[in-house]
């Protein structure tokens, strides 16, 4: 405000001052007098017509001036005479230890908060218990609050990069150490906007562990004592993430716009794609994230634990729960064993020109390993003969879904097991459902009677036609689920719940159901 104040004054000090020198000038009156303070005030009166408001314009001007000088005085000597702006840093290459370092207060606070979650004290204030601890670019930072700059923040420059960490590490600095690696202590004074940094390169006592437990997580314990005059210190287990996740009560902030939360995001909705357990590891490769139009494109590696690889693309865009994965934009594609592209699937049934599509026949031991095949194009054959052709997208403990392109769009098919007699890979080989199920002999189907349907309770009599319905399952405790019927055997009923941009599946044992109703 002062600033602005001294330049509005000056300005209008030099306009005021060449109006009145070209007024005197255009009516032969001497200029000299305009120029020095007071000097023309006859003048001015004798003219008041002429020069009246040029003459207002610059005791304005001088009025601005002198309150512009006024206030900035009083800011910068009286009311703040030692602060400074801007981030200030302090630090010292050979940093005495304190006697806080060696005291019996810091080894009594050390061995209380061993063994228990992270506690401590940094520039004189607790931490707070939602600090949040990463490991990123070698460098472990324990931060306090949610603003891009943190209210509190302590960092190692430990050098050690997460992808290198694959087995326990310790570390042990003495106060008497000057090769340690350097701490930063950074905090935000009352009523400042900017933090203040004080970095140590010795006089601390350091007693770090970490150890990988996957998924870019790791496991560690401190203890730190910093020769500060706030008694700073941390002691406790933690769990320190090497991505740049934020999270509010707990749980992933699915708002913030970062890649690491669209590689999140893709990672737990991949998960949902496939049967439980067939997963073995889900890596991503690229992301693309548009903040200006709330839209990102993920790239991931899926690999099965039947030895299958595939590459899977999708879209996802910022909506009212956050990032999502929008619906039907995932893409993939199946990879050889080298983890190169498998190529485009031919036609089913259809042969290469330089290899001959192999006529296999294979019979299964269980239904659900077709999901083995889920992505690849495959033709249903059924017991009476009938023939579907589309991509497997699906598969469970009783049924498969079809994915099948009906002009500009796609219908997805339910089959159930009773129905498959065989299915048709690209390549020619044929799978034959279980013992239990219908099978097929020399390309010919025997025409069997359907299965039985499942040997539920009258409750569930004839449920069987909902599959693929909103239905309302009530169980003998009270609780109630709405959701698609997805499946439904002798011993379970699958339920799929919405949740964001997929759904969760929920199963719940026969015995437990209550009653089932479709829900209009």
């Amino acid at each position: 405000m002062s600033e602005w104040l001294i330049v509005a004054g000056v300005s209008l000090l030099i306009i005021a001052t060449a109006g009145l020198v070209r007024r005197a000038a255009s009516r032969g009156h001497s200029t000299l007098l305009f120029l020095l303070p007071l000097a023309g005030w006859r003048q001015v009166q004798a003219h008041w017509e002429s020069y009246g408001p040029l003459a207002l314009l610059r005791v304005l001007g001088l009025v601005c001036l002198l309150t512009g000088a006024g206030l900035f005085y009083l800011q910068r000597e009286v009311l703040t005479p030692a602060v400074a702006p801007g981030q200030v840093l302090r630090g010292a290459k050979d940093a005495p230890a304190s006697a806080f370092v060696h005291s019996p207060e810091a080894s009594l606070l050390i061995a209380r908060g061993e063994g228990r979650p992270l506690s401590g004290r940094l520039h004189g204030t607790g931490l707070d218990p939602a600090a949040r601890v990463t490991l990123i670019n070698g460098v472990l930072s324990v931060q306090e609050g949610e603003g891009f700059l943190p209210e509190r923040s302590l960092s190692l420059l430990l050098g050690w990069r997460a992808e290198d960490i694959d087995e326990r590490r310790t570390l042990l600095v003495d106060p008497g150490q000057t090769d340690g690696p350097a701490v930063h202590l950074s905090w935000t004074p009352e009523g400042g906007r900017y933090p203040e940094t004080r970095i140590f390169h010795g006089g601390y006592r350091l007693e770090l562990a970490l150890a990988p437990l996957g998924e870019g997580r790791f496991s560690g314990t401190l203890q730190l004592l910093l020769p500060d005059a706030g008694k700073s210190y941390l002691v406790g287990n933690f769990t320190a993430h090497a991505d740049h996740l934020r999270y509010r009560d707990g749980a992933v902030d699915l708002f913030f716009d970062h890649p690491d939360t669209l590689a999140w995001v893709a990672r737990q909705y991949l998960r949902t794609q496939y049967p439980d357990g067939a997963v073995e590891s889900v890596v991503v490769e690229n992301v693309n994230l548009r903040r200006a139009d709330g839209h990102g494109q993920v790239q991931a590696r899926v690999a099965l634990r039947d030895g299958t690889v595939e590459r899977l693309g999708m879209t996802l865009e910022e909506g009212p729960a956050g990032w999502a994965v929008t619906p039907g934009t995932l893409d993939r594609q199946v990879l050889d064993d080298q983890g190169g592209d498998a190529g485009e699937p031919a036609a089913a049934g259809a042969a290469s020109p330089d290899r001959p599509a192999p006529r296999v026949e294979r019979s299964l031991a269980r239904f659900d390993e077709l999901a083995a095949h889920v992505g690849e194009p495959v033709t249903v054959v059924e017991a009476g003969g009938q023939t579907h052709q589309g991509q497997l997208i699906r598969v469970g403990a009783d049924r498969l879904w079809l994915s099948r392109r009906i002009g500009a769009g796609q219908v997805e098919l339910t089959l159930a097991a009773s129905r498959v007699a065989a299915v048709r890979l690209a390549d020619g080989t044929r799978l034959l459902p279980p013992g239990d199920g219908p099978a097929a002999d020399g390309g010919k189907l025997d025409e069997r009677a359907p299965a039985a349907a499942p040997a539920g309770p009258a409750t569930l009599a004839g449920a069987e036609q909902w599959i693929g319905r909103r239905v309302t399952v009530t169980l003998t405790s009270g609780e109630r689920r709405q959701g698609v019927l997805r499946a439904l055997d002798q011993r379970r009923l699958t339920l799929a719940v919405p949740m964001g941009a997929g759904s969760m599946e929920y199963f719940f044992p026969i015995e437990d159901i209550e009653t089932l109703k479709e829900t209009p």
